[in-house]
């Protein structure tokens, strides 16, 4: 992520919402309950950079039941936190995409009836 100056920081320092959001992925191709384990890994992982003090927080994790996928959704102040917590949580396998959200404009409105 690139400070204000245009020099490349690290995350350790990112202030509070400055962060980026990432994409932790990992297929698991057993049951439902290893799947789970890996999501936990991961949160537990996160949760310790954060107590020990890199810039990082955990979001959201989600089950593909389908496709046997693990999606997480953290934020950090830079790619190489969320791979330490990857691989903090033994998960070599798992990719990391930076992401951000797409804009959810507002609904029309209904106004009464005519």
């Amino acid at each position: 992520m690139a400070a204000v100056d245009g020099t490349r920081r690290t995350g350790r320092s990112a202030p509070p919402g400055d962060a980026d959001l990432f994409l932790v992925e990992f297929c698991a191709t057993w049951a439902a309950d290893d799947a789970a384990q890996v999501h936990h890994a991961l949160r537990y992982a996160v949760r310790r950079l954060a107590a020990a003090g890199t810039a990082i927080r955990w979001c959201s994790g989600l089950l593909v039941p389908a496709e046997h996928r693990v999606l997480c959704l953290v934020e950090a102040g830079s790619r190489d936190d969320v791979v330490l917590a990857r691989d903090t949580a033994a998960l070599p396998n798992a990719s990391v995409h930076r992401v951000r959200p797409l804009p959810d404009p507002p609904s029309p409105r209904h106004r009464g009836r005519s």
